[in-house]
């Protein structure tokens, strides 16, 4: 492992969520430009580009979360090994519950602002199983 990956889940380990979380926040509430418009091979037509995009985000989201953050705790010993395990799991859930309400707020904020920017509930369950997909890679038994 590199040493600024070690130093940054000893010493810093939210930090790499925190960053995706705020680029995630730019161009998700960022207004609405031509630019923005991609024009897609024809192959890729009818495909939900966007809500595999919303899927993709905020799964790496977490994963992020859950690689520098959730896995910074070792067991030291078994004697620690319950209240680890209950730790991990609030923790977790925690960042499930923020990731999800975020999505939902930036839903709320892109209809309120009219910037361009369509709020869908589709986007927010994207959002959701693409959290939850994630997160079903960190359990503790």
């Amino acid at each position: 492992m590199p040493a600024v990956v070690r130093f940054i889940k000893k010493k810093i380990p939210i930090i790499p969520a925190v960053t995706w979380g705020f680029l995630i926040l730019y161009l998700t509430l960022r207004p609405k430009s031509a630019s923005d418009i991609i024009s897609l091979p024809s192959w890729l037509k009818g495909l939900p580009i966007d809500k595999l995009a919303h899927f993709g985000f905020w799964g790496i989201w977490f994963l992020l979360y859950g690689v520098f953050y959730l896995n910074r705790i070792e067991f030291a010993n078994y004697n620690t090994l319950r209240s680890i395990n209950r730790t991990f799991i609030k923790e977790r859930n925690y960042g499930i519950v923020v990731m999800i309400i975020i999505g939902g707020v930036i839903e709320v904020a892109q209809h309120l602002l009219n910037w361009g920017r369509e709020a869908e509930w589709a986007d927010l369950a994207a959002d959701v199983v693409g959290v939850m997909a994630a997160a079903s890679l960190f359990r503790k038994s």
